[in-house]
């Protein structure tokens, strides 16, 4: 499975999970789709709007879909051709995150590597540097936009002095996709057609 991970960020909440199933219908009415992973002791008795749904807890995984807990044929076919994977688990330091900010409330996630967005009602600044989005629908472009442009192959090609290293496609996809994965969040990146790294000694 190849699908963008975004972890949602927040103090969880009603207005939150409401926020999640809105974005969720939304990112689906893009023809996309989309995975919940949450704790595994989790309140929310049921997967988010036709969801999968992923609880990650201290002993494993559990998987439950619309139709009841599958089985794991069923829910490997359920989650194969994800294309998004949205956490509400405890976001891991420089990955991808949009942080979600209630009513009466300021982002407290500004300045961290990998803050994608901003979303919620919440008192979000004008001009953070990252954008911000009042509705699900325009969070849901958003995301699909960035994980469209995901499913295209990255080329890499790596020199040593001028000479190309071989490398089978394997490697180099790990490779383009974590230095892109690294690289996309910063400014001046957001629309570039080539990226280019050199380390010198």
């Amino acid at each position: 499975m190849s699908a963008m991970l975004v972890y949602l960020a927040g103090p969880g909440g009603e207005a939150q999970e409401n926020f999640l199933a809105d974005l969720c219908r939304e990112i689906t009415a893009l023809d996309l789709r989309v995975a919940v992973a949450r704790p595994d002791a989790a309140q929310a008795t049921r997967p988010t709007c036709g969801a999968v749904e992923l609880r990650l807890g201290a002993d494993g995984l559990s998987l439950l879909s619309p139709g009841g807990a599958p089985s794991l044929e069923e829910a490997l076919r359920l989650l194969e051709g994800t294309d998004l994977v949205l956490s509400l688990l405890l976001p891991d330091e420089g990955k991808p995150v949009v942080e979600f900010c209630p009513a009466g409330s300021s982002p407290g996630l500004l300045g961290r590597p990998g803050l994608l967005a901003l979303a919620g009602p919440g008192d979000l600044p004008p001009d953070p540097g990252v954008p911000g989005f009042g509705s699900a629908a325009s969070l849901a472009g958003f995301l699909a936009s960035r994980a469209q442009s995901r499913t295209a192959r990255l080329s890499l090609t790596i020199l040593a002095d001028g000479k190309p290293i071989k490398a089978k496609a394997f490697v180099r996809d790990i490779i383009a996709n974590s230095l892109h994965g690294l690289l996309a969040p910063l400014k001046g990146v957001e629309g570039a057609r080539r990226l280019e790294i050199i380390i010198e000694e």
